[in-house]
Parts: structure tokens; C-alpha cells; sequence
């Protein structure tokens, strides 16, 4: 609906209170009984007219949640070292050299090299973590809604029990997370000296890979050279034996001599082949044993690093329980008029269901219809008059927001647009849905005496107004009147606070 302002918006200024419509004071004070009179006070604030329009305000809300979420990490970390790490020395024995006495054999292939892949260290980690919230049980509630509140206030308790049930559970992932800690940094200690270990002796079996090489092929050859050697004197023995029974142990030791020899000949080439893989394969190491250490080592590493982490997040778990709810009492986060309440006393505090919802004093608005008459008079971030139908003494303030450029009619033949206006000042309870009157102010003047059009007469050119003096007379006081919006007018020649009459007869 629209009307035209035929009010008063004034700020009272000495005690800086918000602008209020003229309130009249009504007594009957003539003796006559023809003639009545009413008494009307000269006040000061801002003379104001303009367009008016009414809408139901929107009030967002604003949530405060149970946000204690805390996050606990179970770690755990093991360290083993490869079997035959850095042992010298291959399979004993090696090959046999078929049983000849004094022989034993050929010593183990490569032997006094690594066995290479068993010095690995390995490392074995593993961590979860996961997020829970305490159990905080509610103790009293101490909000309503509608009411208002400030930031900080206390607005719920939490009973005693419960806090102290939490807080042992919060402690005890500390103790536990530490406990953690220094299980990983033991494990990374005998990791390390481990893998310092292995890289020590790769290095060595590397700087000596040539030498084993060099002398296992010797080994081959000298073995087959001391067979041969052996057949030959054996042969020239029985060549010159004429005792039947040594010969025939000289023949047994020909035959055995010679099946060694043809051995020895036909596993020459992979025993030669194994010397060399050895060799190879000592070499790799010597050339890898600087990453293969850094593998190892930051292995076990990383779970310490894990381990601490760990620590550090259950401590500020501790820290965040103590600074929400070491005194038992639940804090406003906002300030304004509380629209919803979640919990009653009893209730377990959930992350699910809010604490308490406020009116968001950041984004009340109002959005009401100007006709295509008076949108012309409308602009972003035009200075409003808004009054309550719950406040009607009171007069807040606001600013266009947007203007729609969509028209709306409905069943009407009047053409409108939508105006949004938000609202900055406001009284202490202000819920949604509330009816606003919203003023677009088209002309004002600010800071001046006014009074009722009605306490002034004219007379030709001049204006006067009837003052009512301290001993109950009247005096006839001419009066200069400026601006008027139809229902108050600005004055001078009267002081704020003076009574005036405004008189009238009675049919």
C-alpha cells in the first residue's frame, strides 16, 4: 500500500535516542463548553516526507554448531632388518673336488661378498586417523527464543561429569600418542645404525669386488691345473709299478682322477659365469648403497615424522577441549535475538543439531512494491525511514539495496516494482515476518523546531500559534513556519519544549 508521510521522523538529539512521531498530549482545558483544546509540545528533529511502503522484514539466521571435532591418529611403525644383511662369505664348501684328500673343495663362490639383497633394511608403516566428537552432556539451558543476547554470553552449562569423562579421553590419546612417538623414534634409531651397517659393508664388498673375482677364477684354474698334475704322476707311477696289487689302486686312482678332470672341465664355464654375477652384482651395490641407505633410513623416517604429527594433533585436541569447555559453560558466538534453540537439559551435544540459531543483524531486509508513480523517486542507496507496527514511537533507518527491473501487477491494474531495502538500525527484538513501514524520503529537513500544522493560524500573511504560559494563560506568539509535510511543519519564534493550543469548537 502507499501514503503519503504525514508525520514526524525526529531524532531526539540531547540524549541521542532514535527519531520518534510526534506524540500529543491531550487534556480539555476550557471552561467552555463549546470550545476544547488540546496541548501540543514544539519539538526538534527532522521535518520528513516522502513515500511509504509496507512488507513483512526477512531476517537470516545465523547457526552455532557443536564444532569440537576432534581428530585422534593411532600409529604404528616397525622396523625389521633383512636376513643376511651385510654376512660375509657365501654357501661353505662350495663345490667338491670329489672327495680327493687334502683338496676339501673349492671354497665358496664369491666367497667374502655380501649376500647383496638380504641387507636391505625394511620398514613397515601404518596410521589411521579419524574424527569424533566428545560427549558433552547439557547441564541447563539458559536462552529462550526471542531473546536477545550479546556475544559471549553464557547461554548453555555442561554438566560436570561429562567434562571430566571427555577431557580423560582426550588425555589419554595424548599419553597414547606420545607412547607412539617414542616407539617410532627407537625404531628409527636401529634402523639407522642397521642401515649404516649394510651401507658400510656394500662399500667394502664393492672396493673388493676385482680382487674376489680375480682371485676365484685363479681358484678354477689352479684346482683343474692341481688335477692334472695329479693324473700325471699317477700315470708315471703306474707306469713304472710292477706290485699287481698297487697297481690296481694306481688304476682306481686314474679312473677317479680323470671323471674329476672331466668334472672340473664341464663346470668350469658356470662357475666362472657364478664369479662373474657375483662380481656384477657387488659392483651394483657399491654403486647404489648411498639410495639404498637413503630408502632405508627414510623409511623409518617418515613413521617418526607420522608419529609426531600425531602428538602435536592430539595436544591441540587438549588445547581446543579446554579452550571450548574448561569452565563448563557454552558462549553465545553471536550477538542478536535468538530464533531457535536446539538442546534442553539432558541432551548430548551433537555436531548434527545447532546450538542455538540468531537473527543475523548483517541481513535484515525488506522488499516492498513501488508503484510506477513513485519509483522514480527511488535510488541505490537512498537513506530510508522504517517504522515497526510492533514499535510504532520508534523510526529506524535504512538503504535501498536493489531495485527490481521486473514490473509486478498481480490482479491489479497498477503497475510496481520491487524495492530492496536493508535495514541498519533496528530495535532489540526484531524477528522475521515482522510488518516494516518503509519511507523513501523525497524531501527532509534535518535539526529544526517543528509542531503540528494544526497549532498554527494565519492571519493574511502572518502566522501565529497560541503558547500556553506557567500560570495556565495563553499568549499570541507570531511565528515564522518553513517546510511542512502536510501534517507537522517547521517553526521559529517558539522554543523546544513550549506548550501550544491547538483549539477547536465542539457541534
Amino acid at each position: 500500500m502507499k501514503k503519503i508521510v504525514a508525520g514526524i521522523l525526529a531524532v531526539l538529539l540531547a540524549g541521542g535516542s532514535f527519531y520518534g512521531y510526534t506524540s500529543y498530549k491531550k487534556s480539555v482545558i476550557s471552561s467552555s463548553a463549546e470550545e476544547i483544546a488540546k496541548e501540543v509540545t514544539v519539538e526538534r528533529g527532522n521535518v520528513t516526507a516522502g513515500v511509504t511502503e509496507s512488507a513483512a522484514i526477512s531476517v537470516e539466521s545465523l547457526e552455532q554448531t557443536y564444532d569440537l571435532v576432534l581428530t585422534s591418529t593411532s600409529l604404528s611403525a616397525s622396523v625389521e632388518s633383512g636376513s643376511g644383511g651385510g654376512s660375509a662369505g657365501g654357501s661353505g664348501g662350495g663345490m667338491s673336488m670329489g672327495g680327493m684328500s687334502g683338496m676339501g673343495g673349492m671354497s665358496g663362490m664369491g666367497g667374502g661378498m655380501s649376500g647383496g639383497k638380504g641387507g636391505i633394511g625394511s620398514t613397515s608403516v601404518s596410521s589411521q586417523s579419524e574424527s569424533s566428537s566428545v560427549e558433552l552432556v547439557v547441564d541447563e539451558v539458559l536462552i529462550t527464543e526471542g531473546q536477545s543476547v550479546n556475544k559471549g554470553d553464557v547461554i548453555m552449562t555442561i554438566t560436570q561429569e561429562s567434562i571430566e569423562e571427555a577431557r580423560a579421553k582426550v588425555t589419554e590419546a595424548v599419553n597414547d600418542a606420545e607412547l607412539a612417538l617414542k616407539q617410532a623414534q627407537i625404531e628409527e634409531s636401529e634402523t639407522k645404525l642397521s642401515a649404516k651397517f649394510d651401507y658400510d659393508t656394500r662399500i667394502s664388498e664393492g672396493n673388493n669386488a676385482e680382487a674376489v673375482y680375480n682371485a676365484t677364477m685363479d681358484e678354477i684354474a689352479q684346482n683343474i691345473n692341481d688335477l692334472y698334475e695329479q693324473l700325471n704322476d699317477a700315470n708315471n707311477d703306474y707306469a713304472n709299478c710292477t706290485d699287481d696289487k698297487q697297481l690296481s689302486q694306481l688304476a682306481t686312482q686314474i679312473s677317479s682322477l680323470k671323471a674329476q678332470i672331466k668334472s672340473a672341465e664341464s663346470s668350469r664355464a658356470s662357475d666362472e659365469l657364478a664369479a662373474k654375477q657375483a662380481y656384477d652384482e657387488a659392483v651394483m651395490y657399491l654403486e647404489n648403497a648411498k639410495d639404498l641407505y637413503d630408502v632405508s633410513v627414510n623409511d623409518v623416517g617418515s613413521a617418526a615424522e607420522e608419529a609426531q604429527q600425531a602428538v602435536d594433533d592430539a595436544k591441540a585436541d587438549l588445547e581446543a577441549f579446554e579452550e571450548y569447555i574448561a569452565d563448563g559453560n557454552i558462549l553465545a558466538e553471536y550477538s542478536g535475538t535468538i530464533t531457535g534453540v536446539g538442546y534442553a537439559s539432558g541432551d548430548t551435544l551433537s555436531s548434527e543439531t545447532a546450538i542455538a540459531s540468531y537473527a543475523d543483524a548483517e541481513s535484515i531486509t525488506v522488499t516492498v512494491n513501488v508503484t510506477e508513480d513513485d519509483i522514480s523517486v527511488v535510488n541505490i542507496d537512498d537513506t530510508v525511514d522504517i517504522d515497526f507496527l510492533s514499535y510504532p514511537d520508534e523510526v529506524f533507518e535504512g538503504y535501498v539495496s536493489e531495485i527490481g527491473s521486473s514490473s509486478t501487477s498481480g490482479n491489479s491494474a497498477t503497475v510496481s516494482y520491487p524495492v530492496t531495502v536493508v535495514v541498519t538500525s533496528f530495535p532489540e527484538t526484531l524477528l522475521s515476518g515482522m510488518t516494516a513501514n518503509v519511507t523513501f524520503i523525497t524531501k527532509q529537513e534535518k535539526d529544526v523546531l517543528y509542531v503540528s500544522n494544526k497549532a498554527v493560524t494565519t492571519e493574511g500573511t502572518e502566522s501565529y500559534v497560541l503558547r500556553k504560559q506557567k500560570d495556565g494563560g495563553e499568549e499570541k506568539v507570531k511565528v515564522e513556519v518553513g517546510f511542512s509535510n502536510g501534517n507537522i511543519a517547521e517553526i521559529e519564534g517558539v522554543s523546544e519544549g513550549d506548550t501550544l493550543l491547538i483549539k477547536g469548537k465542539v457541534q
